[in-house]
């Protein structure tokens, strides 16, 4: 088992499967008996869900929905810390999704994001990212509701999926899996690459 590597995170544009995945995989820890913290972002903690509210519900203009996910970042990563002391934690989206959303998809400058990131997180990566991969018609087919991020246009989500793949090669330990297969399958792929790494 990859005790070394604790912080694990799930990414992907929306209707990914990423959430589902990330569950399954608190679930699979857990049951070999592991201490594990299964959280999200935004709203993984108290004051955090009511930041997510806003962000879910309002329509904010690039920069206020930027700081708004900072403010929760700054908050949740006490926490983070905290059971990182302790045992796992699997993540529902990490910094990472700033990047492919507010830079790649909202236009705003790149590096500014990448150290406001920095700065939030104190510095903390996650050790492991799954970036769970699909096309537009995927993501349009498994969409019923839309909130206000996932109502935006394709062009809008062209662009966050070219920034997923900027993840996928500018930073270390990040694979991304098809999620166009079933869950299952997508979920075994997952524990193919954590027991090589």
């Amino acid at each position: 088992m990859n005790s070394f590597k604790k912080y694990i995170a799930f990414e992907g544009i929306d209707a990914s499967g990423k959430s589902t995945q990330a569950q399954m995989f608190c679930d699979f820890l857990k049951k070999t008996n592991h201490n594990v913290f299964c959280t999200k972002e935004p709203g993984g903690t108290g004051i955090s869900k009511k930041i997510r509210r806003i962000l879910l519900e309002d329509r904010l203009n690039p920069k206020a929905r930027f700081f708004l996910f900072l403010a929760d970042r700054a908050i949740h990563i006490e926490t983070l810390k905290s059971y990182l002391k302790r045992g796992y934690v699997v993540s529902d989206r990490c910094l990472f999704s700033t990047i492919a959303y507010q830079s790649f998809g909202e236009g705003l400058e790149l590096r500014f994001i990448e150290e406001s990131n920095l700065f939030a997180t104190q510095g903390l990566l996650p050790d492991v990212t799954f970036i769970i991969d699909i096309d537009l018609d995927t993501m349009r087919k498994r969409l019923t509701k839309r909130d206000v991020i996932e109502s935006k246009g394709d062009e809008f989500f062209k662009r966050v999926i070219e920034g997923y793949n900027y993840i996928a090669d500018r930073f270390d330990n990040v694979f991304k899996i098809d999620g166009r297969q079933p869950a299952e399958q997508v979920f075994e792929d997952i524990i193919g690459i954590w027991n090589t790494i």
